[in-house]
């Protein structure tokens, strides 16, 4: 009595990841011939999407024409069995008669049952399951075989080199460098200069008055009259 398996989940670490199975299985044949123990390998499709293909419209005739291949095959193998013990001629003859009415005999059915089903499957069509991507998980010598597949073209579980960026010198909107020196003698707000000792801001120099004019204060009525008195005496 057949032993039926129930399905369960795959286990092991993903090592690769590809897009289509046919880079997945090129991967796992190199894995092999790089004498990698494969039977330690699982290939997963995730992500699956029931692909439809249409590639015509099914009409009577075209349904009586698959029908008439098929008939024709299954029309031989009756004839060579039926021809067995008999000589060349013979042979001959139960096939071919085997493949015209096994023809006729497909035509005729595919046909009846283009009628009977009417107009609710007259698609040509094929059928697929595809996965959004094909992960390869291994549960043994795990950092090996990801090692090795770095090499197969379409993996794309490549580790992402970090990128060095060359610091530079951005400008300051206010006209200073970024270790602080002004650029062309900028100063800022308080009037000091970045990166430097603020220094008190000196008076500026007094102005000589000009010729013909005395700067002492105005004279009162008072001092008038005190003058007056001293020139007097």
């Amino acid at each position: 009595m057949p032993v039926v398996m129930e399905p369960q989940m795959p286990t092991g670490t993903e090592v690769a990841s590809y897009q289509t199975y046919a880079q997945a299985r090129a991967a796992v044949d190199f894995l092999s011939d790089s004498g990698f123990d494969v039977s330690s390998i699982t290939i997963v499709g995730t992500d699956l999407h029931m692909v439809e293909r249409v590639t015509g419209r099914l009409t009577i005739a075209r349904a009586s024409l698959s029908g008439a291949s098929s008939g024709a095959l299954w029309g031989a193998l009756m004839g060579m069995f039926m021809s067995a013990g008999q000589n060349a001629g013979g042979t001959g003859l139960w096939v071919g008669g085997g493949i015209v009415i096994g023809a006729l005999a497909g035509m005729a059915l595919s046909a009846l049952m283009f009628i009977v089903r009417g107009r609710n499957r007259d698609l040509v069509s094929s059928q697929q399951v595809v996965a959004l991507r094909y992960a390869i998980l291994a549960s043994a010598d795990i950092d090996r075989a990801f090692t090795l597949l770095q090499r197969t073209p379409g993996n794309t579980a490549r580790p992402k080199r970090a990128r060095a960026e060359a610091e530079r010198p951005r400008k300051d909107s206010v006209g200073f460098f970024p270790d602080g020196r002004p650029r062309f003698g900028a100063a800022t707000k308080d009037g000091t200069v970045p990166g430097g000792d603020a220094q008190p801001q000196a008076a500026p120099p007094a102005q000589p008055a000009p010729e013909g004019r005395d700067d002492a204060p105005a004279s009162s009525p008072e001092g008038d009259q005190t003058e007056a008195s001293d020139q007097r005496s």
